[in-house]
């Protein structure tokens, strides 16, 4: 029997498209895989940072059922449920499916983006009732993906401190979300910079043998986009795609290294990668879609996915 694996998930975020990436890491948690790998840690931008933190916090307090527990009872609350609600998705998809759109900054109203989320994280993640020691709170790793727009950068906050805004902050794409204020900057959704981050797992102090990435935001398009929303849609995928592939580079070019200087092993050691990705040309506007159809959809689709991370159809590079 081959070893178990030491392994690293990263899911990248987009919206209601990381029900995906719910539902891989729910297929991850069934009886039949948990034995197969062991998690040194999990990494998430916006959608798919809500995925990691909470299945972070369910495996810190009591194992694989309580973070699948988390992970479904958060998307379940996340979809319409009454007929205002249900109006209330219909106007934003509908609007967002406009062929001429107009954004508006967020500062010229009140977003109601912000305090749902909040108010979501605090009954189904509740970091308050989460161990306060640091080593309890380290095993797995959790790392959360923003964009300091005020310096700049990509930053990688830590679930050993982690709060409410930093990740709130994760998923903060304007206009639906004011920048968010933590650690004395302004933060935006990681999608900018660090979607999700996957180079810090390679300086764990156990390093993993494979890193495993849900990719969201799909590498190739079909059709050219038109409309101003697709533009705008594609725009933020091949960013936030970008920041994943150079990544994964530095990652696989550490392992060319590694085969062509053995001294090197010496600080370092090989990581083989392994990506499934979301397949569909699905649009801007469905990002949206919080209607149970779609969420159930995607997350029937991730969890039959999750197999794939334990055969040859998730190496990567293709």
């Amino acid at each position: 029997m081959p070893p178990i694996p030491k392994i690293a998930i990263a899911c990248q975020g987009g919206g209601s498209h990381a029900a995906f990436a719910a539902g891989v890491l729910r297929g991850l948690l069934a009886p039949e895989f948990r034995d197969r790998y062991q998690l040194l840690a999990l990494s998430g931008t916006s959608g798919g940072a809500m995925c990691a933190a909470l299945v972070w916090s369910g495996l810190i307090r009591e194992g694989a059922d309580e973070a699948e527990r988390r992970l479904m009872d958060f998307w379940r609350d996340l979809e319409v449920h009454d007929i205002f609600d249900a109006v209330a998705n219909f106007w934003a998809v509908s609007w967002a499916r406009l062929p001429v759109t107009a954004e508006i900054s967020p500062y010229l109203y009140s977003p109601v983006a912000e305090p749902r989320l909040r108010d979501l994280l605090s009954r189904h993640l509740d970091l308050a009732s989460l161990p306060s020691e640091p080593h309890r709170r380290a095993k797995p790793k959790l790392l959360i993906g923003a964009t300091d727009i005020t310096h700049g950068l990509g930053v990688a906050f830590e679930g050993e401190s982690l709060t409410y805004d930093e990740l709130i902050a994760s998923a903060a794409v304007p206009p639906l979300f004011r920048a968010v204020q933590a650690r004395g900057t302004l933060f935006w959704d990681g999608l900018f910079s660090r979607n999700p981050p996957v180079r810090e797992f390679t300086e764990l102090p156990e390093r993993p043998d494979e890193i495993w990435v849900v990719q969201v935001n799909p590498q190739q398009r079909r059709l050219e986009p038109r409309a101003t929303p697709e533009i705008i849609d594609r725009r933020n995928e091949l960013s936030g795609n970008l920041a994943l592939s150079q990544e994964l580079f530095f990652i696989t070019k550490i392992n060319e290294l590694l085969a062509e200087h053995p001294s090197l092993g010496a600080r370092y050691k090989p990581i083989a990668i392994r990506v499934v990705e979301l397949e569909g040309d699905l649009d801007y506007p469905s990002k949206l879609d919080r209607s149970g159809a779609i969420i159930e959809r995607l997350m029937r689709n991730g969890q039959e996915r999750a197999a794939w991370f334990f055969d040859d159809r998730s190496l990567w590079p293709r």
